[in-house]
């Protein structure tokens, strides 16, 4: 068979696949023009494409006769797309993508082809964009630590500073390092940047595993740098300098520093190898490895031909379990909850709008609580009909600290509901200053009480594929640890209220 009668059934499979995928390559582009962290992953398949063009030779030395453990591998990502649309948990697809280029590949050239090409087809993990979760976790974390990195260093410039949570207070003007100063817009491109200058690195393993840990460090150090020179800047010059073009610029200088810094690390691995080498020397061309190809037998149209008719097959199952078939039950709106206590006294409190508009949840409140006997609660509970769109929960002990509470103790706590169900709930004290409170959350999901936002997210995939479901509630409780009183009384307080909600929770958050 001639090879355009080859390309055309190549082109036939991409087709049906692109078809396949239309939805989760539309998210894609959405999420990498929409995140300025995710920008930088326009480039990452051009990249894998200049590896594949740059060793164009050594790639068409090894292919190979199709190979049918390329449908498996395909099976494999068609599945996680399947998952992905069941959860509408965009990653399950778009790892199924790439899952599904490797597939491809081994279907029209063998498993020696795709041997070759194991390099660029990996590296197109790196534009898989992590779940909002995960991001808002990473944000949370890099965000305290640059701001007490970068507190330190202005103490040691003899600047009097005193830092909040993530806010660094100069008396003036206080300098918030919001999420957009977080870091993550560095390190996203920076770490994609070090694993290809890792590929390209000629020199033992270990060095190569040093450049891609390095990188972290220096993000988060040049980052609190960033920080601590912009504090400079308003100490000496006014606030206009933390704001606009100059901050701005800033961050690319920064940047360009980090870039400046690990190449600076290259050099010095380069240095202490054995024979000694420049960092330019050290920074080959990439060479991707020539595999011998392998006689199967296997006509490449038919394994195409194959690849097109599975791909086709799983269009039809995805219409089948297309997400709006989720199944989104009837509830009591959260407004009514100040009447489940009528003998209490309750005010209800705005929503930060940052945290609303980050959440996105269908249903919230805030809402103080007084008991008969003057005791102060905070009872605070959000709801979303379905866990998609990058909407989910991140845990309350990553933003407890941005309001400059420090968690003293964190346990979790396993019991059981009143009818004997499991029932596992965070228990934290926190301080600030001479000020205590006991806190207890957990994640109210499809009648599951869980603790651990990982084992809540097995269940939401559980569920969403099982029971069509994925709605669920986030339930925290808060009761100040007043003077002369203990956090035993604390507990004791928080348990009693609990009770009381079982009674009532299941009509606002069904089971």
């Amino acid at each position: 068979m001639g090879r355009p009668r080859e390309l055309v059934f190549l082109g036939a499979a991409c087709a049906v696949l692109a078809v396949l995928f239309w939805e989760a390559l539309g998210n894609l582009w959405m999420r990498w023009s929409g995140q300025p962290e995710l920008s930088h992953s326009f480039f990452i398949p051009l990249i894998s494409l200049w590896l594949v063009w740059m060793n164009r030779e050594r790639v068409l030395a090894s292919v190979g006769d199709p190979s049918w453990a390329g449908l498996a591998i395909l099976t494999a990502g068609l599945a996680s797309h399947i998952v992905g649309q069941l959860t509408s948990i965009f990653v399950f697809q778009h790892i199924g993508l790439v899952i599904v280029i490797a597939g491809l590949v081994a279907a029209f050239g063998g498993l020696s082809l795709l041997r070759a090409v194991a390099a660029p087809v990996a590296f197109l993990f790196f534009a898989v964009p992590p779940p909002f979760w995960v991001i808002t976790v990473l944000s949370w974390k890099f965000q305290l630590v640059s701001s007490v990195i970068g507190a330190q260093m202005l103490e040691a410039l003899n600047v009097p500073v005193y830092l909040s949570g993530n806010v660094i207070d100069l008396g003036d003007y206080k300098l918030q390092v919001a999420e957009a100063c977080s870091g993550l817009r560095y390190l996203f491109p920076f770490l994609s940047i070090g694993v290809i200058a890792a590929y390209m690195y000629r020199g033992p393993l270990w060095h190569k595993a040093v450049i891609v840990a390095a990188i972290f460090p220096i993000t988060i150090l040049m980052n609190s740098f960033r920080i601590a020179a912009t504090g400079l800047l308003v100490q000496n010059y006014g606030i206009e300098h933390a704001e606009g073009a100059l901050h701005f610029f800033e961050g690319w200088v920064v940047f360009l520093i980090c870039l400046a810094v690990l190449f600076g690390v290259i050099a010095l691995l380069g240095f202490v190898s054995k024979p000694r080498q420049n960092a330019f020397e050290a920074l080959s061309a990439p060479e991707l490895p020539q595999r011998r190809p392998r006689r199967t037998g296997v006509s490449r149209a038919v394994a195409l031909g194959a690849a097109g008719a599975l791909a086709a097959g799983f269009i039809g199952l995805s219409q089948i379990v297309n997400v709006d078939s989720l199944v989104i039950p009837e509830r009591k709106p959260f407004a009514e909850i100040p009447s489940e206590f009528p003998d209490w006294r309750s005010e209800v409190r705005p929503i930060d709008p940052t945290v609303a508009e980050v959440l996105g949840a269908d249903d919230s409140i805030v809402v103080d609580l007084q008991s008969p006997d003057g005791q102060f609660y905070n009872l605070y509970m959000a709801y979303l009909n379905a866990q998609r769109d990058g909407r989910s929960w991140h845990s309350p002990r990553q933003c407890i600290p941005g309001g400059g509470w420090k968690i003293a103790r964190h346990d979790i706590v396993e019991t059981t509901t009143q009818d004997g169900r499991p029932f596992s709930y965070n228990r934290l004290i926190i301080e600030s200053g001479n000020h205590r409170q006991l806190v207890y959350y957990w994640y109210d999901q499809r009648g599951r009480k869980v603790a651990n936002e990982f084992v809540m997210k097995f269940w939401l995939v559980y569920d969403a594929v099982f029971r069509h479901r994925s709605d669920g509630a986030m339930v925290r409780l808060i009761a100040p640890v007043t003077d002369g009183a203990s956090v035993r009384e604390a507990d004791e307080r928080l348990q009693a209220l609990m009770r009381r909600m079982e009674g009532f929770l299941p009509h606002y958050v069904p089971e």
